[in-house]
Formats: C-alpha cells, structure tokens, sequence
C-alpha cells in the first residue's frame, strides 16, 4: 500500500523547511540533473521502459544538493497533456511512499503554467506513486514501470529533464517547478 501526501502537506513541510533556513536552489542543478539523452518505450504490452542519460553520475544517496532542496528528481514528460512520470528523492520533506522512501521512487503528476521567477511551472497535481524499478548506473537513471500506472502511453512521452519542486506562493500547490540546465 501507497501512502499519500496531500499538496497541502507538502506545501506546508517546505514552508516549514524554508523557515527554519534550509538554503534553496537558485542557480542551475548539478551535472547529474542536466539531461543530455533519454528514451521512453514500451518494452512489451504491459511494460514500459524509461531512461536518462544525465553529465555526471547520479547519486544513489542524498548528497549535499538533494539535502538542500525540497525535491530533486528526474522527469519525463508529454509537453502537451503538461503530464508527467518522475523518479524522485526528498529526505528534506520525508517520506510519501512505502517504494524506496528514503532513496529514488517514482511519482505521476501535472504540471501548470503561473510560476514565479526563477520557477518554471507550477506542480498541479501529484497523481500517484506507483511502484517502480529503479535503477542507476553511473550517469544513467533505467525505470522499469506497468504502461497501465504511466500518465500517458510511453510513445507521448517527448521530453526529460532534471528538476528541483520549490516553494513558489503564484502556484496554487505551493511548489514551483525549476527546471535545471
């Protein structure tokens, strides 16, 4: 079983991290979120396999920067739906799933326009935290995932980033999305 964080939760542990002066990113990510190639394809008719090829290895641990940040994670994403599938690891805002909650785990979510400088979007929904199988090898994130859980058919998919959720008030759930480069 999956437990849930609502957005309000989440809004309201990183308002609380942000007072207690955790430092937030406000400059590009590091290498190992700048995405240089990516794929998203059905393995078979139940499966479906995504992978990100990042400038330096990722981190199987939370290092410095992913203890900074409220989220840092990987996504990929249907630039026209604005749905997307991330592998994501948070220990500055604990736990939202029975997955790997201390380590990368996977979610669904929707992303909308009306964010703050320097935020790229704003986190509309987080849909679901299905299970996944995640597995990184120096600079290469693999998932492993059921087509059935993933936001929209693996070929929909047209796009994968690295990105950090912040505390962004323009956003109705209280996270700006900030895209790193």
């Amino acid at each position: 079983m999956i437990q849930k964080v609502t957005l309000a939760t989440m809004c309201a542990l990183t308002l609380g991290i942000a007072a207690v002066g955790f430092a937030v990113a406000s400059a590009p990510g590091p290498d190992y979120l700048d995405v240089a190639s990516w794929k998203a394809d059905a393995k078979n008719k139940s499966t479906a396999s995504l992978s990100a090829t990042t400038k330096a290895s990722i981190p199987r641990r939370p290092d410095v920067f992913i203890r900074s940040n409220p989220v840092v994670g990987i996504a990929w994403l249907d630039v026209q739906t604005s749905q997307v599938f991330v592998a994501t690891i948070h220990p500055v805002i604990g736990r939202d799933s029975r997955q790997n909650p201390r380590a990368w785990h996977a979610h669904t979510a929707t992303l909308t326009g009306g964010a703050t400088v320097p935020n790229d979007f704003c986190l509309g929904t987080i849909a679901s935290a299905p299970t996944a199988g995640i597995s990184i090898h120096g600079s290469t994130m693999q998932v492993n995932v059921r087509r059935s859980v993933l936001p929209v058919p693996p070929a929909a998919i047209d796009a994968a980033t690295g990105f950090t959720l912040q505390a962004d008030g323009a956003c109705t759930s209280g996270f700006g999305v900030r895209v790193s480069t």
